[in-house]
């Protein structure tokens, strides 16, 4: 009769063992994001409106302000006054205003979006966020009036 030899032992996890560490590591992580949310909400800058001289944005004409800390894009058409972020709903990359072709591109993963901020192109999933826009005594204000 031979005598079995004991196996030798792996210095590497078993699957079973490697899988079960990997969701241990996934449960504290999302564990240590929701009580970190909850503790320690993230405090956002209020986003108070941003006002410029109706003179300084001509019909076709636009320009970009930071409103919130983020970059906007005002636009002025024969019809209306307009403000979109530039930032990507896709990854939130920051988009440019092509003005000879009006619209918005995202040069990172080729998204467009038309000058009403509705996708066109790419993988977007969702529009552009909007923001008010008044005139008001021949100045534009973006946001909510004060």
């Amino acid at each position: 009769m031979t005598e079995s030899k004991p196996l030798p032992t792996s210095p590497f996890l078993s699957r079973h063992d490697f899988i079960k560490l990997g969701l241990a590591a996934i449960g504290a992580a999302w564990a240590g994001t929701f009580v970190q949310s909850r503790l320690f909400p993230s405090k956002q800058p209020e986003a108070k409106p941003v006002s410029f001289p109706l003179a300084e944005l001509p019909v076709g004409g636009s320009r970009q302000i930071i409103y919130g800390g983020l970059p906007v894009m005002v636009l002025r058409t024969p019809e209306s006054i307009k403000a979109f972020s530039m930032i990507c709903t896709h990854l939130g990359c920051t988009i440019e205003w092509q003005a000879d072709q009006s619209e918005f591109y995202c040069p990172c993963h080729d998204g467009r979006f038309d000058q009403f901020g509705e996708v066109t192109a790419g993988p977007p999933p969702v529009p552009l966020e909007k923001f008010s826009v008044q005139v008001v005594d021949n100045q534009v204000v973006v946001g909510e009036e004060v």
